[in-house]
């Protein structure tokens, strides 16, 4: 040991929450019918100390479910650890900051946060006030709803469209005929543009390429992060006992505002999109959860060495 005894460090983990792999099943003209179920999800993140000296002032800051949408909503949301705050970002995005005052050696700390949601697929729920839509037409990451080529796909494609729905179909349809699904592809999650260029690769980039053509067609849209059984039906969940693991079943799809309708969910991996005629446009799979509009890492600071830190999204079958 030094003789200037020890020193604490200040280190910084950060991990990555969407990481999609999302591997589509063949399923068209999914009825998701008058349906309204709950889903009970919990968030986990474990920090483990494997040194041998006392690491301190460690603090979590972790992405909580910040979805709230017509078909979606949050009844209740409860921790099992102080939280310091609750800080709003990018697009909805809220982040909990909790303190773990000390982490003795060997000995692990997991902070929980459970959900209760309300879901109904075929929406219904009380959608929440839409405070400024401007963010959602603007470019972003992977987003690419300035650049010439999108703006001059988007101009072909609804030149001709005679309502916002007819924009939203017309749209589909071209990324439909466009669009190959290769969980393998060297473009995946490249977004928007390479998507255009390349026609070519995961969930992430069907809901980016649609978002980013949509904006530069005047319509606000925005990605969502979740989770859904490739099935479309929930099945996969059910089978696999009361407790299930969400990461194998990280998903995107999007979000499209309509005049007198509000935010209207599709799924262009799995050709989901409003049918003219219906009462509700709102026609998802019951196993869509959606997480939020920005996703986050989370990101974990301490003084000390040989901290690690993992994280679980689990869905809990009652």
């Amino acid at each position: 040991m030094s003789s200037k005894g020890l020193q604490a460090t200040a280190k910084i983990f950060v991990l990555a929450l969407l990481f999609t792999t999302c591997l589509p099943y063949m399923v068209w003209g999914v009825q998701a019918g008058d349906i309204s179920l709950n889903r009970n999800i919990q968030i986990a993140v474990k920090v483990t100390n494997s040194g041998w000296q006392t690491t301190t002032g460690v603090k979590v800051q972790l992405p909580l479910i910040s979805a709230d949408s017509q078909y979606q909503q949050t009844i209740e949301e409860t921790f099992d650890h102080k939280v310091e705050k609750i800080v709003e970002g990018e697009a909805g995005s809220r982040i909990a900051h909790i303190v773990i005052d000390s982490i003795a050696p060997g000995q692990s700390e997991t902070i929980r946060v459970n959900y209760a949601l309300q879901v109904k697929p075929n929406g219904g729920l009380q959608a929440s006030a839409v405070s400024g839509l401007q963010p959602y037409l603007n470019p972003a990451n992977k987003i690419e709803s300035n650049h010439p080529d999108i703006v001059a796909k988007a101009n072909e494609l609804t030149a001709s469209a005679e309502s916002e729905l007819d924009k939203v179909n017309k749209i589909g349809s071209f990324i439909n005929s466009h669009m190959t699904y290769n969980l393998n592809s060297p473009y995946r999650n490249k977004g928007a543009l390479s998507a255009l260029k390349n026609g070519e690769g995961a969930c992430e980039d069907y809901a980016t390429l649609f978002v980013a053509l949509a904006r530069a067609s005047g319509l606000p849209a925005r990605q969502v992060n979740g989770f859904t059984d490739p099935k479309l039906t929930g099945a996969s969940w059910k089978s696999q006992g009361q407790t299930v693991s969400l990461q194998g079943f990280r998903h995107s799809w999007a979000e499209v505002y309509l005049q007198n309708y509000g935010w209207i969910a599709v799924d262009p991996t799995f050709g989901i999109y409003p049918q003219e005629g219906k009462d509700n446009l709102v026609e998802l799979s019951p196993s869509h959860i959606a997480q939020n509009y920005s996703d986050q890492p989370v990101k974990v600071s301490y003084h000390g060495n040989n901290l690690s830190v993992s994280w679980s999204n689990l869905l809990i079958n009652k």
